[in-house]
């Protein structure tokens, strides 16, 4: 009596796993489903970079990848198609390569063209190419009789001649490229438009005594003497000075102070001409 109850106690006792117990096939429909998630991203990026590459090369290959027509915008009075000439863009280039290229095409029609101050090639609509330009103004045109060549701001001189000057800017005599001229440049940018559009001619009288002396010829008719290194500061009291001569018309010394001498007149002269004859024979009497 006393075994078969420890026996029965010790079937009671008899110990039971704990833990679950999966199948294998559990096990690796799960690890099938986290390789496959895993994995998307991937197939994604691919694919992305498939259809991009393929939408690329459609475009290159098409029409619309290369260049369709060239444009030229901008305050210019450079003729367009030497601006066109000059970036050697034709519609055998593809848009892409135009404008990875644009920084080249930029600088080579600076080069060819020194009267662009700035050139910027862009693109407009699908696949035509703009070109925005900017001149350098023309302060002066240098008089070589019935020739004229343009100075720039940048104190370059075209070589190209033009029969007539354009726009209201002065004739220069007597400077060549260098010091004096850009000294000349520096002076008149100073200048206000009323007093750049005052003056006809400005010719270099420079001499070993005096480097700087300029005659300056104005559109009213009075000339005016003056150092080229300050010329534009005293030239801002012109318009007072004028007033104070009463329509009178000489030669204005601003060289040295401010001091007027009117011109003489052909009667004047005629005067005095004939008071020197008569001076003469008295005195031969």
């Amino acid at each position: 009596m006393f075994q078969r109850n420890k026996q029965a106690k010790q079937k009671k006792r008899k110990p039971i796993d704990s833990k679950p117990v999966y199948s294998s096939s559990i096990r690796e429909v799960a690890d099938h489903n986290d390789s496959s998630t895993s994995k998307k991203p991937h197939y994604l990026w691919l694919y992305a970079f498939f259809v991009l590459g393929l939408s690329t090369s459609g475009y290159l290959l098409s029409p619309y990848g290369r260049v369709n027509q060239l444009y030229v915008e901008g305050e210019t009075i450079v003729p367009e198609q030497l601006i066109m000439e000059a970036s050697q863009i034709t519609s055998k280039q593809t848009v892409i390569g135009t404008l990875s290229n644009r920084v080249a095409i930029e600088a080579q029609i600076q080069a060819a063209l020194p009267q662009i101050r700035m050139a910027d090639v862009g693109i407009q609509g699908i696949n035509d190419i703009v070109v925005h330009v900017a001149d350098y103004q023309t302060v002066a045109y240098i008089d070589n009789g019935n020739r004229y060549q343009s100075v720039l701001e940048n104190g370059v001189i075209l070589l190209d001649d033009l029969t007539v000057p354009l726009g209201n800017r002065p004739l220069i005599k007597g400077f060549e490229s260098g010091s004096t001229l850009n000294k000349f440049i520096t002076e008149f940018s100073k200048a206000s438009s009323d007093i750049q559009d005052s003056i006809s001619e400005i010719t270099y009288k420079g001499s070993e005594e005096n480097p700087y002396s300029i005659t300056i010829h104005m559109n009213d008719g009075n000339q005016v003497k003056a150092n080229l290194n300050e010329f534009i500061s005293k030239m801002n009291y012109y318009p007072v000075i004028l007033e104070e001569l009463g329509g009178q018309k000489g030669i204005i010394d601003m060289e040295v102070g401010v001091f007027f001498t009117p011109f003489v007149s052909e009667e004047r002269a005629q005067e005095d001409s004939h008071e020197t004859v008569d001076n003469e024979d008295l005195n031969e009497e």
